[in-house]
């Protein structure tokens, strides 16, 4: 997710590695985000050719900073990585950062995409809910396996009705306001 992040704001704008870490964690206060990781990530991005220096600012007694920006292959693989988030969805909280940048996909492929990956998931926790009922009419099942069934399937059920909500946004989603 971070170097969706990073390729995101690149394609809005020019900017150094720093700057972009502080915002993200401005976005995302709850995300645990080490700095290595990060400028892992910026790196990898670099080396790919996804990203590249544009210029070096150099201030007296402070350190020179590389401005960055977004390359054409850069662009197009956040594209990818943007139409992945709403296909594959292993974690909803990989959508996050994924809706601050639907501007720079097809709104119409984005939700159409996405309209599977409710349905599939639907379909998924269906086959479970068959199961599950058949689990705890079993007298053998102990309770903390109760406990955790109910959360799983509680916790499923909440993320479908937020996916579906956010199908509706997307759907409806006219560019940044």
């Amino acid at each position: 997710m971070i170097r969706i992040y990073i390729l995101g704001m690149l394609a809005k704008q020019d900017n150094y590695p720093y700057m972009l870490r502080k915002q993200l964690l401005e976005v995302q206060p709850f995300t645990a985000l080490s700095e290595g990781k990060f400028y892992y990530d910026f790196e990898a991005l670099n080396k790919n050719k996804f990203i590249e220096p544009v210029e070096t600012i150099h201030e007296q007694k402070r350190p020179d900073k590389t401005i960055y920006s977004i390359t054409k292959s850069g662009r197009e693989y956040l594209q990818e990585e943007l139409y992945s988030c709403f296909k594959k969805n292993a974690e909803i909280e990989d959508l996050y950062i994924a809706i601050y940048f639907l501007d720079f996909i097809n709104i119409k492929k984005a939700a159409m995409i996405f309209e599977e990956t409710i349905e599939r998931e639907k379909r998924l926790w269906e086959k479970h809910e068959e199961k599950k009922d058949l689990l705890l009419t079993t007298e053998s099942i102990s309770i903390t396996s109760q406990l955790i069934t109910e959360h799983a399937f509680n916790k499923a059920h909440f993320n479908i009705e937020w996916m579906e909500r956010l199908l509706v946004f997307i759907k409806n989603y006219k560019g940044q306001e």
